[in-house]
């Protein structure tokens, strides 16, 4: 069990001005450690968010980036004599694909991370790699609370790939000696939460007195964790018993959709014009994290109310919003 984090010496993180990643270095910072970040932007994201989070960081002399795609940089230069490497990069969302080219998934998820593992193999062993992976990859209606033993249906581009780049890393793992620990994220938000992220077009919406579309009748229900707990669970396993491990990481808030938009008008004082219309394939239906694992092991605790953690991000969307206005 995980009871005191410690911080790494010398690390990377892959999608280090995305939201978990940027997040985590900044974590990392004030821990001591020196950083490298490596970062692509891809269109899969609003590059004026990134190069925001970027410019936050670069401020950091203990900090140093990156700038490049993981299928393309010379991985071994900078993957070298490290202590720990966080490869939160992705190419995310369970909405894209089914029709769009399958082959920016592939590129950004699954050949960049059998690069980097490639690198890895040719470098002194790190200490540890932790892969972000995501509940995605349980499929459309698991059983509930869902354990990492539980069967994997993946059902988007997004989940497939994720799914495919846990069995790089765990091949790695077993053939070559490459430490590494799976983190299976449910539904991360909060300040920085990507644009295209369900809290953030529904706050965003809010603001600028927009109707949201709900797909389906919002019945669904997802399990949602805060990003600084999110974080807290990526530390601890750094030095937790925990290589080869694939675990959970919820944050202990678990309801329907429609609930959650009956919070974030009480959060905000607001009220939402809502549409609803079909579902779209690649959604799931249910999400709710089995977190047992990640407690036993990592000492893992979610400590963020549901209500402080959408004022967070609700006032950090203002914040935006206001300068921008």
């Amino acid at each position: 069990m995980s009871k005191t984090k410690h911080c790494s010496n010398r690390c990377v993180v892959t999608g280090a001005a995305g939201f978990v990643g940027s997040r985590l270095v900044e974590r990392l910072i004030r821990q001591g450690s020196e950083v490298i970040g490596i970062d692509g932007f891809t269109d899969s994201y609003a590059i004026e968010q990134k190069r925001d989070n970027l410019n936050n960081l670069t401020k950091h002399s203990s900090f140093r980036f990156v700038e490049g795609h993981l299928a393309e940089l010379n991985l071994s230069r900078i993957l070298c004599d490290v202590d720990d490497v966080f490869h939160m990069a992705a190419r995310a969302g369970v909405r894209g694909g089914w029709g769009k080219p399958f082959d920016s998934y592939y590129y950004d998820n699954l050949l960049s991370t059998q690069r980097l593992l490639e690198a890895l193999r040719k470098c002194p062993p790190a200490r540890r790699l932790v892969f972000a992976s995501t509940s995605s990859v349980y499929g459309y209606n698991p059983p509930l609370p869902t354990p990492e033993s539980a069967e994997t249906n993946p059902e988007s581009y997004y989940a497939i790939t994720k799914l495919a780049c846990e069995n790089l890393v765990n091949a790695y793992g077993r053939h070559f000696g490459i430490p590494s620990t799976i983190l299976r994220f449910y539904s991360l938000y909060g300040p920085g939460q990507r644009p295209d992220m369900g809290f953030h077009i529904f706050m965003r919406a809010l603001l600028f007195r927009e109707e949201i579309i709900i797909y389906g009748n919002g019945e669904q229900t997802r399990e949602v964790t805060y990003i600084d707990d999110a974080i807290e669970a990526v530390l601890s396993s750094v030095h937790a018993d925990v290589k080869g491990s694939v675990i959970n990481i919820g944050g202990g808030h678990h309801d329907t959709l429609n609930n959650y938009l009956k919070v974030i008008e009480e959060v905000t004082g607001m009220s939402f014009s809502r549409r609803y219309v079909e579902p779209v394939k690649g959604d799931q239906l249910h999400s709710h994290a089995d977190v047992a694992k990640a407690r036993h092991i990592l000492d893992y605790t979610p400590k963020t109310t549901l209500e402080d953690g959408l004022k967070a991000e609700f006032e950090w969307i203002k914040d935006r919003t206001d300068q921008s206005s």
